[in-house]
């Protein structure tokens, strides 16, 4: 490093400390730097670049000196303000080094590819990062909205207001037969029951990882076979000058081919900020409802979070607390004819039962640093759920004519214990080697609840565990992953993880493999990277035993093999300066074990139902299949303006069909509903006091079942039901061409920190076909909202 000029520095800037830094974000070496200070630091997030990384070590040194270091090419400088207060304010001449630069997007820290954190360019796997404010700036409030529009390989059926679980349709193909997702932390917990995120708060939101594949599960473990999305909550206190608070509320109204007059839709949120850089307190409530945009369809939901953070010399705590609960109605599909109410199961309101859910999540990170050579981290948390009345309708049939398909009642609590620790063993100026040990211990108790009396039709006689049925799981596994850097131009990394499950006492070794090469000039950045990885996901997942209720024997039962996929991937990743940014991935996978849900004929001469029919369901598994494509990410940005887009391709086939499989797949085959091709465009503006946005995403070509035409032959009874299971049900696939979604925004500044904003959702009004031809969606919504900052 070049020796710094000879500055006297005078007041707090005089201060000695010594401040040792390992690869940290900017904003945690600054926060830390005013701890070990003792002096009060403040700063606009609009004029630093507070993700990057950055590495300091120093001894005795004077604050304005490690100021300096950790702001160089930056365009502020340190101004001592008064004795104990030190302002970071734009430079006094126009001359700023800023030709070595790295590109802040190789450069910045992500926390999810590293167990404590570590700088984004060494990563050997394609990584997303998803900013809370440009959620905002689009007005994105769902998981299905927010990555069908930044995650190429990643998509998500459009959430109705009535549906309380997300429905991925691809995450690189499918990783499981219905129920691909991906291990979801908050802060580092682990949620309980990751398809019970759907709604997101982006002023609570710092940004959300997104790692796809199976490349994580050295890291992460069991589950993650698919990839790890971590949401990062806001835990800083406001910037100096900034607003504390922040009202957003907005009112519309959504357009309906099936009810007589627009539905009413609206949404709140408050957000409260306290303290300062080293000690920060935030706090976000969120209401909403939408009306009966089809008979019986409604839907309400109240949020609550707190973020706190405390940093300290050598520490940082962070503490994150969530409660969220939604109610929603549980209507039948409107374009269901009337004549599959004769399967309907013998209770009141079966259909009409209103469906309930409660979230939590609680929990505390501490990372504690010794030196520049030992970084420490610890995470505590509990995240739980309960839901009632909550219909599955993933699987041909839908639940409204199939009683079979019993509505879920249950809930489970997962508290987790991790700690990891990163040993720097090696460092200079251009080359380092590091190993990651991670050590992690779940607890999850699971409840059911299913009463076979007030759910089951007379007809159905076969016998299954009945009532709430409890019982404990855990998870545990050990990490260890070493990197090396030569050059700072050459990455490798390496790493295992052995998961034991110890439900039946299963042990999985998951490993990965991966490198980069990067190779910078100026405002140019080239990076060439591959990895290969492996994941698992066990039968037992709270996912299945808690929507397969009506199965769930035959899951604890032993006998089904879990989930895998491995696979490499490889790509490259192009920026110039902060203008543009292309990334390239090729994908290619396999994927065994896959669970099914068969359907299967149970005709009885003596039944008393219609014809002496009814269906039962067993758990298999599938085969192997393969899951091969590419993805396209590219972003502009030129002064007030930004534009981002993605493509991806994805081919999913059976490779190999399982001994004793059943079900309607075959060699061959496409796995059903997963999108040969998805899409998305968004431009962003801002200026004078105007900011408009405009996002596109298109889904094309997926195979799924004609379930209207299944359900109207089911209604005949002079068919035996054993003509709709195994090869017989393929007559009732059919190819769907595809989907397009459509939202904008549209807002003006006010005096006083007011804003209006006018925003739609579903402008080109499809209210159906997505993802089968049951389903119904509200139409062309449009809101008027204010936003006022206090």
């Amino acid at each position: 490093m070049a020796a710094a000029p000879a500055v006297s520095w005078s007041g707090p800037l005089g201060r000695l400390v010594s401040f040792h830094s390992g690869d940290l974000s900017l904003r945690e070496a600054l926060d830390r730097l005013a701890a070990a200070a003792r002096v009060r630091l403040s700063y606009s997030s609009e004029s630093l670049d507070l993700d990057r990384v950055v590495c300091v070590s120093l001894d005795s040194a004077a604050v304005g000196l490690v100021l300096s270091r950790l702001l160089q090419g930056s365009r502020v400088e340190p101004v001592a303000a008064g004795p104990d207060h030190i302002v970071l304010a734009p430079m006094r001449t126009a001359i700023v080094q800023t030709a070595e630069r790295a590109p802040v997007v190789l450069e910045r820290i992500v926390v999810t590819g590293s167990a404590a954190g570590a700088a984004r360019k060494p990563l050997p796997v394609a990584i997303d990062i998803l900013e809370g404010q440009e959620l905002a700036d689009r007005s994105a409030s769902t998981v299905t909205q927010a990555f069908n529009a930044s995650v190429p390989g990643v998509w998500l059926w459009e959430q109705s207001p009535s549906r309380l679980l997300a429905q991925y349709g691809s995450i690189r193909g499918a990783s499981s037969f219905g129920l691909s997702y991906p291990k979801v932390y908050i802060d580092g917990i682990q949620v309980a029951n990751p398809l019970l995120i759907t709604r997101l708060t982006p002023e609570a939101i710092d940004h959300i990882e997104v790692i796809r594949g199976p490349q994580g599960a050295a890291l992460y473990g069991a589950d993650a076979i698919s990839g790890v999305a971590n949401i990062v909550m806001r835990q800083e206190g406001a910037d100096a000058g900034a607003p504390r608070g922040r009202l957003r509320t907005g009112v519309g109204l959504a357009n309906s081919d099936y009810s007589a007059n627009p539905s009413l839709a609206q949404d709140h949120v408050l957000t409260l900020r306290g303290g300062s850089n080293t000690r920060s307190l935030g706090l976000n409530f969120e209401a909403g409802s939408t009306g009966a945009y089809i008979p019986g369809a409604y839907q309400r939901h109240f949020g609550a979070s707190a973020a706190a953070r405390s940093v300290g010399a050598h520490s940082l705590l962070t503490g994150t607390l969530r409660f969220f609960a939604e109610r929603a109605g549980s209507p039948v599909s409107p374009l269901l004819p009337a004549s599959i109410m004769g399967f309907q199961p013998r209770v009141t309101g079966t259909r009409t039962t209103p469906q309930s859910l409660v979230e939590y999540t609680a929990g505390t990170t501490l990372k504690f640093t010794e030196g520049d050579r030992l970084t420490n981290s610890l995470v505590v948390g509990i995240d739980g759920y309960s839901l009632d009345g909550v219909h599955d309708d993933r699987g041909p049939v839908p639940s409204a004519a199939d009683a079979a398909l019993l509505a879920a009642r249950g809930g489970g609590d997962r508290a987790t214990i991790r700690l990891s620790s990163v040993a720097h063993i090696a460092q200079s100026n251009e080359s380092s080697a590091d190993v990651t040990f991670v050590g992690e211990q779940s607890f999850l108790y699971q409840w059911t609840d299913a009463d076979p009396l007030s759910v089951m039709p007379s007809h159905m006689t076969t016998t299954y565990s009945t009532g709430r049925v409890g019982q404990w799981r855990n998870n545990g596994g050990m990490s260890v992953q070493m990197n090396t850097a030569l050059a700072d131009r050459f990455f490798l990394t390496a790493g295992v993880r052995v998961e034991r499950f110890s439900g039946s006492r299963r042990v999985a070794s998951l490993p990965m493999l991966g490198g980069a090469w990067v190779l910078q000039s100026g405002p140019f950045s080239l990076k060439l990277r591959g990895a290969y990885g492996k994941g698992i996901r066990w039968p037992e997942t709270t996912v299945r035993e808690t929507l397969w209720v009506r199965t769930r024997d035959q899951i604890d039962g032993g006998n089904l093999a879990p989930e895998e996929q491995s696979g490499v991937e490889g790509g490259l990743d192009l920026i110039v300066g902060r203008t543009l940014s292309l990334q390239i991935t090729r994908f290619d996978q396999v994927a065994s074990g896959l669970i099914q849900r068969v359907m299967t004929s149970a005709d009885t001469a003596s039944a008393s139902g219609p014809g002496g029919r009814h269906l039962e369901y067993q758990i298999q598994n599938v085969g192997e299949i393969t899951n091969r494509g590419w993805e396209f990410q590219g972003a502009l940005r030129r002064g007030a303006f930004r534009l981002t887009g993605t493509l991806s391709l994805a081919d999913s086939r059976v490779r190999r069909v399982a001994t004793g499989y059943t079900g309607d797949l075959a060699v061959g085959d496409r796995m059903l509903d997963v999108p040969a091709r998805t899409i998305s465009l968004t431009g962003f503006w801002s200026g004078s006091g105007w900011s408009a946005s405009v996002t596109g995403y298109r889904a094309e070509d997926w195979i799924s079942y004609d379930r209207l035409a299944l359900v109207q032959s089911l209604a005949m009874t002079n068919r035996p039901w054993r003509d709709f299971v195994g090869p017989m049900l393929r007559s009732y696939w059919m190819q769907y061409p595809g989907v397009t979604h459509l939202r904008a925004s549209l807002g003006r500044s006010l005096r006083h920190g007011l804003t209006l904003t006018i925003s739609g959702d579903n402008l080109l009004n499809r209210q159906s076909g997505e993802p089968d031809n049951v389903t119904v969606l509200p139409g062309r919504t449009i809101s008027v909202g204010m936003r006022a900052e206090f």
